[in-house]
């Protein structure tokens, strides 16, 4: 069964720092370039939150995915949270301030604890400070989450700076609820955590299926072939939780949707991302992978990183060998 290929992705991922070049309207249709899922050189992937929510002055260890055409990179990463709120100006997710401030420390190759702003919520959610002029709450997302944004920085082997930004989700006050509303809700809610990866799968409705996270079979695809790739996780991954609806001032309770984004040294994905909505049972998704043509057995490294829709991740890594 062919899964949907149109996952929802909350602001709570990973949100790469691009220069965005304006095109000219012309009679000619733009160079789009390569597509995100194919790693030609280093690239800052992913960064996993564990946990993935947290009270404000709370700690929570991070761990960023860095890779390069010869694999996963044990790179060092200096992390730094932000303390500055974007202005209704800005239409970045963060605040510029956030992104040329300073590193808070050395860089580590390792995951690091950070500390979460004691005075999140009232930084980045429903409770601002009480100054004058007022400043505006800041709204939830769609899932009703307000979120630190916290920046990491890699140097890459020819020196240039990768800059990718995750967001933690932080557990604030239910603003503008009725009293009756917002006790239900703090009984019913339970902290968001990381979508685990199960398993990926080769081929997973072929005559012999290939785990390539266990290591059971050979990972070995044909050149210039096409096969499907399974990524897999548990019923528990995709979580329900109790949601505010304004318009009618209720609880209501949806599923989380969880996406797939694809990455490989070589080859072509058919879809760049793939998921479930929260109303598919289904607890996996396909993707269709086409292997380049080769003369010799050529090795190429696949990554897949995997999102719930209030910021959980949870990330893998596998190698497949094409042959001739």
């Amino acid at each position: 069964m062919r899964s949907d290929t149109n996952p929802v992705v909350s602001n709570a991922a990973l949100v790469l720092v691009v220069a965005v070049t304006a095109l000219v309207a012309s009679g000619c249709k733009p160079d789009v370039g390569e597509p995100p899922s194919l790693v030609h050189g280093p690239r800052l992937l992913a960064i996993r939150q564990t946990p993935p929510e947290v009270m404000p002055g709370a700690p929570t260890q991070f761990a960023a995915l860095v890779v390069d055409v010869g694999g996963t990179l044990p790179t060092g990463i200096a992390w730094s949270i932000c303390n500055t709120p974007k202005s209704p100006s800005e239409s970045n997710s963060v605040s510029q301030a956030c992104v040329t401030q300073p590193d808070d420390d050395v860089a580590h190759v390792e995951p690091v604890d950070l500390t979460m702003p004691a005075d999140a919520c009232s930084l980045f959610g429903p409770d601002p400070p009480p100054v004058t002029p007022p400043i505006r709450p800041r709204d939830p997302d769609l899932t009703g989450g307000f979120f630190v944004p916290v920046r990491a920085s890699a140097a890459t082997p020819d020196g240039a700076t990768l800059l990718a930004f995750a967001f933690e989700r932080v557990r604030c006050n239910l603003a503008n609820a009725p009293g009756d509303v917002v006790r239900a809700y703090n009984m019913a809610y339970v902290p968001n955590q990381n979508p685990i990866i199960a398993d990926v799968v080769l081929d997973p409705d072929g005559a012999a299926p290939t785990s390539l996270l266990t290591g059971e079979g050979a990972a070995v695809v044909a050149s210039a072939s096409r096969v499907t790739l399974r990524a897999v996780w548990a019923a528990e991954a995709a979580e329900s939780y109790p949601l505010y609806d304004p318009p009618t001032r209720s609880l209501v309770n949806p599923r989380e949707a969880l996406g797939a984004s694809w990455f490989a040294t070589d080859g072509a994905f058919e879809h760049d991302r793939t998921g479930r909505g929260g109303d598919e049972p289904e607890t996996f998704t396909d993707d269709e992978w086409s292997a380049p043509t080769v003369t010799a057995p050529t090795a190429v490294h696949v990554w897949v990183v995997l999102r719930d829709e209030r910021g959980g991740v949870d990330f893998a890594a596998f190698d497949l060998t094409v042959v001739p």
